[in-house]
Protein backbone atom coordinates (compact mmCIF):
# COMPACT_ATOMS: atom_id res chain seq x y z
CA UNK A 1 0.00 0.00 0.00
CA UNK A 2 1.12 3.26 -1.07
CA UNK A 3 1.74 6.05 1.50
CA UNK A 4 2.21 9.75 0.70
CA UNK A 5 2.46 11.52 -2.59
CA UNK A 6 0.48 13.75 -4.24
CA UNK A 7 -3.63 13.43 -4.72
CA UNK A 8 -5.62 14.18 -7.46
CA UNK A 9 -7.78 17.48 -6.24
CA UNK A 10 -5.53 18.15 -3.41
CA UNK A 11 -4.09 21.42 -2.42
CA UNK A 12 -4.89 25.13 -3.37
CA UNK A 13 -6.53 25.68 -6.28
CA UNK A 14 -5.35 27.17 -8.90
CA UNK A 15 -5.92 31.20 -9.91
CA UNK A 16 -8.62 31.41 -12.69
CA UNK A 17 -7.51 33.80 -15.94
CA UNK A 18 -10.07 36.44 -16.51
CA UNK A 19 -10.45 37.28 -20.30
CA UNK A 20 -12.16 40.99 -19.76
CA UNK A 21 -9.69 43.70 -19.53
CA UNK A 22 -10.80 46.83 -18.62
CA UNK A 23 -10.90 49.66 -20.59
CA UNK A 24 -11.45 52.65 -18.82
CA UNK A 25 -14.24 54.59 -17.51
CA UNK A 26 -16.93 56.02 -20.17
CA UNK A 27 -16.26 59.46 -20.45
CA UNK A 28 -18.37 62.15 -22.30
CA UNK A 29 -16.59 63.36 -25.65
CA UNK A 30 -16.25 66.93 -26.62
CA UNK A 31 -16.23 68.01 -22.70
CA UNK A 32 -13.33 69.21 -21.30
CA UNK A 33 -12.47 67.04 -18.05
CA UNK A 34 -11.82 68.74 -14.77
CA UNK A 35 -9.46 65.86 -12.33
CA UNK A 36 -12.67 65.26 -10.38
CA UNK A 37 -14.78 64.05 -12.83
CA UNK A 38 -11.94 61.87 -14.39
CA UNK A 39 -11.82 60.28 -10.86
CA UNK A 40 -15.56 60.01 -10.10
CA UNK A 41 -16.05 58.60 -13.20
CA UNK A 42 -13.63 55.69 -12.49
CA UNK A 43 -15.28 55.47 -8.90
CA UNK A 44 -18.51 54.99 -10.37
CA UNK A 45 -18.20 52.41 -12.87
CA UNK A 46 -19.05 49.17 -11.52
CA UNK A 47 -17.06 47.44 -13.73
CA UNK A 48 -13.41 48.91 -12.23
CA UNK A 49 -11.51 46.75 -10.42
CA UNK A 50 -11.62 47.38 -6.44
CA UNK A 51 -7.49 48.36 -6.60
CA UNK A 52 -8.85 51.04 -9.78
CA UNK A 53 -11.86 52.33 -7.27
CA UNK A 54 -9.73 52.67 -4.58
CA UNK A 55 -7.36 54.76 -6.20
CA UNK A 56 -10.12 56.68 -7.69
CA UNK A 57 -11.85 57.70 -4.17
CA UNK A 58 -8.07 58.29 -2.94
CA UNK A 59 -7.41 60.61 -5.12
CA UNK A 60 -10.90 62.25 -5.33
CA UNK A 61 -10.71 62.86 -1.85
CA UNK A 62 -9.01 66.16 -1.50
CA UNK A 63 -11.27 67.78 -4.19
CA UNK A 64 -14.09 66.70 -2.01
CA UNK A 65 -13.31 67.84 1.21
CA UNK A 66 -11.10 70.32 2.04
CA UNK A 67 -8.54 70.88 4.53
CA UNK A 68 -9.23 73.08 7.43
CA UNK A 69 -7.09 76.12 7.42
CA UNK A 70 -4.54 76.35 10.15
CA UNK A 71 -5.09 79.28 12.75
CA UNK A 72 -2.88 82.26 12.15
CA UNK A 73 -1.46 84.04 14.87
CA UNK A 74 -3.17 86.28 17.39
CA UNK A 75 -6.77 85.09 16.36
CA UNK A 76 -9.37 83.27 18.48
CA UNK A 77 -8.82 79.29 18.61
CA UNK A 78 -11.00 78.87 21.74
CA UNK A 79 -14.52 78.82 21.62
CA UNK A 80 -14.81 80.47 24.51
CA UNK A 81 -13.54 83.73 23.32
CA UNK A 82 -15.77 83.62 20.43
CA UNK A 83 -18.09 86.57 19.72
CA UNK A 84 -21.69 85.69 21.44
CA UNK A 85 -20.22 82.83 23.77
CA UNK A 86 -20.81 84.78 26.73
CA UNK A 87 -24.46 85.74 25.58
CA UNK A 88 -27.25 84.58 28.00
CA UNK A 89 -29.80 82.59 25.94
CA UNK A 90 -31.13 80.52 28.35
CA UNK A 91 -34.20 83.21 27.56
CA UNK A 92 -34.43 80.90 24.38
CA UNK A 93 -34.62 77.71 26.26
CA UNK A 94 -37.33 78.80 28.03
CA UNK A 95 -40.49 76.80 27.03
CA UNK A 96 -42.81 79.40 28.62
CA UNK A 97 -40.83 81.95 26.10
CA UNK A 98 -41.68 79.67 23.17
CA UNK A 99 -45.40 78.99 24.08
CA UNK A 100 -46.12 82.48 24.40
CA UNK A 101 -44.43 83.59 21.08
CA UNK A 102 -42.00 86.02 22.44
CA UNK A 103 -39.86 85.46 19.58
Amino acid sequence: MARGGARPGAGRRKKTVTTEEWKGPVLPEGKRLRPLDFWLAILRDPSAPLDMRMTAAKEAMPFMHAKPAPARDGEQTDLANAPGAGDDWTHDLDQRNAEGGVH
